[in-house]
């Protein structure tokens, strides 16, 4: 189906709730040190060759320093702050403790290797993300993680933010994904007669990530899926299976569930605000902590970018 099988995780799964600054912080400078290495006195490595002339790592970091550079080095130093003030407060992270955070995160992926291979198509690696949760959670036991949210608070959010919280109209789906539509009616005709769904689907699917489920896509709103896919299915009853175009190809897609949209009320959102507000509220404290150690280090440029 469409990119990552269809859909990304749910609003904030980047929701992982590594939104505070302190993680973006230090997994674009782990980037950049993984990358790039220590320069020392400078490198001749070369990094690409064109026509047998050779592009090096020099002229590489020159490029970069002239084009963002003032903003990678303070990522860079606002990272050495970051270190210094850890290792000052003493504060430390166990391999528990950072798998119970890893999980929390990987929970809207469904599964700890749909998390890892996310985070590997953008670059970053199991290691160094649960080396920058290690990073995090020792943030935390230094700034404290108790935080008050109010009834107050609550009701306010909730009014400003009403219609986000309201769960639309979903369906959950299974399909069969073929090249043709004489192959897709062919197997409609098939299902017809009493054929199982998953059978087919696991003997005939092209979608490698659906076939061996018995084709189950999950749920989904509209929006999420293309035009006819997702007309074809919001169409069609729990039981019901009809044929779909897409880009993709001809697909057999039988409705298995459907959910009606739901309209929210304050005690349904409470939860979700709650924790909201609690990750919003110390992420302005982990910031604040950051802000002031950098107030109080003695920093000093040497380069001109």
């Amino acid at each position: 189906m469409n990119d990552n099988n269809g859909r990304q995780p749910a609003d904030g799964a980047f929701g992982w709730k590594i939104s505070t600054a302190v993680l973006a912080v230090l997994l674009i400078a782990s980037l950049l040190l993984h990358a790039y290495g220590n320069r020392g006195g400078g490198s001749g490595e070369a990094v690409a060759v064109v026509n047998g002339v050779s592009i090096t790592k020099d002229e590489l970091f020159e490029e970069m320093a002239a084009y963002g550079g003032a903003s990678v080095l303070d990522d860079l130093i606002r990272r050495e702050v970051i270190r210094q003030g850890i290792e000052e407060a003493g504060t430390s992270a166990t391999d528990e403790e950072v798998q119970a955070r890893m999980e929390s995160f990987a929970e809207p992926y469904g599964s700890m290797e749909a998390f890892l291979e996310e985070l590997a198509y953008y670059g970053y690696s199991d290691e160094l993300i649960r080396e920058q949760v290690a990073t995090q959670i020792k943030i935390e036991k230094i700034v404290g993680t108790d935080v008050d949210v109010t009834d107050e608070e609550i009701a306010e959010y909730f009014e400003q933010n009403r219609s986000s919280f309201d769960k639309p109209e979903t369906v959950r789906a299974s399909h069969i994904l073929v090249e043709t539509r004489e192959e897709a009616e062919s197997l409609l005709a098939q299902l017809e007669d009493g054929a199982d769904f998953a059978a087919l689907a696991a003997e005939h699917s092209l979608d490698e990530a659906t076939r061996e489920s018995g084709g189950d896509l999950g749920g989904f709103a509209r929006g999420e899926m293309e035009e006819d896919f997702e007309e074809t299915a919001f169409g069609l009853e729990v039981g019901g299976t009809a044929i779909a175009e897409t880009s993709y190809g001809f697909h057999v897609v039988r409705v298995t569930d459907r959910t009606a949209a739901q309209e929210a009320t304050l005690e349904s959102a409470r939860g979700e605000i709650v924790e909201y507000l609690t990750e919003s509220k110390l992420a302005d404290r982990v910031d604040a902590w950051i802000a002031d150690r950098e107030a109080e280090a003695d920093i000093e440029y040497l380069m001109e970018l």
